[in-house]
This record gives structure tokens, sequence and C-alpha cells, in this order.
């Protein structure tokens, strides 16, 4: 009875999240229950489909709308399985998160039953955010033994695909001194991934059409992991496209490399799409 009644008068719980790293997974937006930690989670540019109110029909029927954006999937178990019958019931951990979204201003578009989930969307930093919620058990009665939370930050894609020939390079390089290249390495490592030689192939062909151009390769990346390792990481990248270059018959004399890390972003590391166009070898021209 006291176990009961201690469920009962359990306070709101789910608060907006502090930004406090985790050791591999960190709550995003909002705080994770009390005795449950992350399984798993996924962050990508991806869609997702929220269920909301036919305009008209007072709740009794509901549309399909798919939005676009930063997805980011986290799946919650409870830390300690023997604290099964402790737990909070099913009922209790989506009535936390229902009011964790009320109180950022939000609204619960959808909800099949208690038990099931619900979608919901809500607002941050002027930004829209769209959200599903499941538990995996479809009791209301039952302590939850885990549940699944998507939010997808709506956004358009950030267009990656630039065409990077030797004019393209020699035109930014006269008019902006720089230009971002997007090779693709081994992921961890500065080996240059085949469909990326082409780009060495332009720079190449640039470099020979301005025989006293000189010009520096600078590593940077984005802020997943250590700022040493991405240092030592943007640095090695860096010298291994000057490398790539110097072997096509450039001069080792004009060029030069330098990593910066994670130290000099041109895009919001908070999304997917941000921390790809962070992650880049830029070709700056020397005065």
């Amino acid at each position: 009875m006291k176990k009961a009644l201690s469920l009962l008068l359990l306070p709101l719980m789910l608060l907006l999240a502090a930004p406090v790293q985790a050791k591999e997974y960190k709550d995003f937006i909002f705080k994770g229950m009390p005795g449950y930690e992350i399984w798993d989670q996924k962050k990508s540019f991806g869609q997702l489909k929220i269920q909301s109110p036919k305009p008209g029909k007072e709740g009794k029927e509901f549309i399909e709308t798919t939005y676009e954006g930063d997805l980011v999937y986290t799946r919650y178990g409870l830390a300690d399985s023997k604290k099964e019958d402790s737990a909070p019931s099913v009922l209790q951990v989506t009535r936390n998160y229902q009011n964790a979204v009320k109180k950022l201003g939000g609204e619960i578009l959808f909800e099949r039953t208690y038990s099931e989930g619900f979608h919901a969307s809500f607002k941050r930093n002027d930004k829209q955010y769209y959200m599903t919620f499941e538990n995996s058990h479809s009791s209301t009665n039952r302590p939850s033994q885990g549940y699944r939370v998507n939010i997808i930050e709506v956004a358009q894609m950030a267009d990656e695909i630039e065409v990077v020939d030797s004019d393209t390079i020699l035109h930014k390089l006269e008019k902006e001194g720089h230009i971002a290249l997007y090779i693709n390495f081994d992921t961890g490592k500065a080996t240059i991934k085949p469909e990326s030689k082409d780009i060495v192939d332009e720079v190449v062909t640039a470099l020979k059409a301005k025989p006293k151009l000189k010009v520096k390769l600078e590593g940077h990346t984005d802020n997943v992991g250590s700022a040493a390792d991405n240092k030592k990481l943007s640095d090695a990248r860096a010298k291994a496209v000057m490398d790539a270059i110097v072997a096509k018959g450039i001069d080792k004399s004009r060029l030069s490399a330098e990593g910066f890390g994670l130290e000099k972003p041109i895009a919001d590391n908070g999304t997917e799409a941000g921390r790809a166009k962070n992650r880049r070898v830029e070709l700056v021209k020397v005065q």
C-alpha cells in the first residue's frame, strides 16, 4: 500500500533536460524518468509521421502529416530490471511526458489510448518540433519497462551537393579567399575514400592553371568526440589531402596544412545537417 501511495504522490518528474553529457547518450529536450536509462539513440535527417485532428472535426477524425527534419530517436529502459515492481505505471510515465509538453506551451495532437502513446507538437527557441511517444506495454496499470521518444525539428535538408570543379575553386579563392571541400574519409581515419579523389584532381587542375598560387589546407571537424582527438584527426586529414595533391605533381613548397578540430564551426553542431557542414577541409589562399 505504501509503495502504491508513493507512486501516486510522485511529483512531476519530467522537466526540461539540462545539457549534461552522459557517458554515451544524453537526453534530448526532455529528461528521462527517474530509474530509467537510455538504451539506444539515433540522430539523423529523417521523417516523422504525425496524426493531428482534421480541421472542423473536433478531434473525431485525424489526418496524417509527414514532417522532415533533424530526427532524434531515443529508447529508454529500466536501469535495474529487479526494480520493475516499484517502477511508475505506464499511465504515469505517459502523463509525465504529456505534462512536460504542455509546460513548453505545446499541444497533444493525438492519443490512441493512454497506454499506447501520443503525438504532440511544441516550439522551443523559435523552432518547431513534433513528437511521438510510445510505451512498451499495452496496460496502463502495469509498471513501465520502457518507452520510446521520437522528436523531429522541422527543417529542410541542407544542400550538400555542390559542383566543385577547378573553375569553381579558382573563382572562390579569388573572390572569397577560401573554399570548403567536403572530402569523405574512412570513419575516424585520414584515409581519403575513392569517391572523393575527383575533388583532389580538381584542386590539382586549379593549381596547375595558376603556377604561382599558394594554398593552405585547413582541417575541421564537428563537435562529436573530445577536442584533442578532433584536433589530431583534422590535422591528419588536412595533411592527407596535401600529400595527395603533392603526389599528383604539385610542388610541396606551394602547400601547407593545419588542423583546427572543432574550433571553427560554420553551422549548428546541434543538428546532423550542421555537423555535416562542419566536417570539411578548407582550401585557403595564401597571400
